[in-house]
């Protein structure tokens, strides 16, 4: 009822009286999160020279701001139609409000149809099935805030796990406490051609060249306090080097590619405390017509959270790990030193309803060949460690 409210009170500010009859206001709902943090970041180069962005500064750092529009309409035996928009908002964010994160519908954004008999089906833009096994997971994705949160496209856990457009979502209702997930992302972009602009010489939104489709699927398992979930993805088309570089980059080179992941782990709670826990493992091969350029590689990753919560007050610990990458390039073995450690604590404290007071700390130590970060998106560069604390508040309508 507040959230028909608030639609209300602002449809009326921006439609004219005499149209006022026409708006139906009852299937929509308006929501949102505000969310920014000064952070203090300290790195420690190990002999690397750093750009002047890349040294150890404090900063204001928007912490996943949204602004979101969603609607239900009942179409009669237990159907309904859905639709949302949902759009990234920038609080702070060093300065920098990239134009493409920043459109309207740049986070889920879907049209769909839902039934409680045989569930629900998003056409549009929507996270991946692999993103969201790990929240079939328990509260392994639940974090406070991006700036110790470990997973993502350039952090140790689910970089294949994304939000992404022309894509085809399926969820499955609850069956005795089983759920299913499936996603098709009909062409990833290989060209990252939508940035546009003179350093890439291309238009924005040109199309894609390199189609590289995705197939994700999860299965998630809830019985009272216990979870339990298994996520795997693979790309046509695609393949990443592993060694080479600790951000998700999958590219469609030429030769016979597999790109692949897959993920488990469970969660439990027990009163005011919860535990999850998480395995991951990513396989990427080329065999390439040249035979220095072929690989074959692996890496392992693991995950672990533990939680508190009692009253207006929430701490959260979060610890991750990433293996050196194993297997060959071009027939030799891959170098070491490609691993990285994160520790992550956070700490929330419910100032009212819809307030939040949060604080984290973050020290992530990477290899001499790697270049992890935090999901708050601080660019580091191979062999460099960090630092990171950062103070906020978080406002949700």
């Amino acid at each position: 009822m507040k959230k028909h409210l608030i639609a209300l009170a602002i449809t009326s500010a921006f439609v004219a009286p005499a149209a006022f009859a026409d708006v139906e206001v009852g299937p929509f709902a308006i929501y949102g999160t505000l969310n920014s943090a000064v952070e203090f970041v300290e790195v420690t180069s190990n002999g690397a020279v750093l750009a002047n962005t890349a040294v150890s500064q404090t900063r204001l750092m928007d912490q996943s701001s949204k602004l979101g529009f969603k609607a239900k309409y009942d179409l009669g035996s237990g159907m309904f139609g859905i639709g949302q928009i949902e759009s990234r908002l920038y609080l702070g964010n060093n300065g920098n409000n990239s134009d493409d994160k920043a459109e309207i519908g740049s986070r889920n954004t879907f049209a769909g149809v839902s039934s409680a008999s045989f569930g629900t089906v998003r056409l549009g833009r929507y996270d991946n099935a692999y993103k969201l096994s790990s929240k079939l997971m328990g509260s392994l994705r639940d974090n406070l805030n991006d700036s110790y949160d470990d997973t993502g496209d350039k952090q140790i856990l689910t970089r294949l796990g994304g939000r992404q457009g022309d894509s085809i979502n399926y969820e499955s209702p609850n069956m005795g406490g089983v759920t299913a997930l499936v996603s098709y992302n009909m062409g990833l972009d290989s060209t990252n051609s939508i940035s546009g602009g003179a350093a890439n010489n291309t238009a924005k939104n040109t199309v894609a060249t390199d189609l590289m489709p995705q197939l994700s699927a999860a299965l998630g398992y809830k019985a009272g306090p216990f979870s339990a979930g298994l996520g795997y993805t693979t790309l046509n088309n695609a393949a990443w080097q592993l060694n080479t570089s600790s951000a998700a980059k999958a590219q469609n080179l030429a030769g016979a590619k597999v790109l692949q992941s897959w993920q488990v782990g469970a969660g439990y709670t027990f009163g005011e405390y919860n535990i999850g826990l998480v395995s991951e493992r990513t396989n990427s091969s080329l065999t390439s017509t040249t035979p220095a350029s072929s690989f074959d590689q692996y890496q392992t990753t693991t995950g672990i959270v533990g939680g508190y919560k009692s009253g207006p007050m929430r701490v959260e610990v979060r610890y991750a790990v990433a293996n050196d990458v194993s297997g060959t390039v071009g027939g030799a073995n891959v170098a070491s030193d490609t691993g990285a450690t994160q520790i992550g604590v956070g700490v929330g404290y419910q100032l009212g309803k819809n307030v939040q007071l949060i604080g984290s700390y973050t020290r992530l130590d990477n290899a001499a060949n790697a270049s992890y970060t935090s999901a708050s998106g601080f660019s580091l560069a191979k062999g460099v460690d960090m630092n990171q604390i950062a103070l906020g508040l978080a406002v949700t309508f």
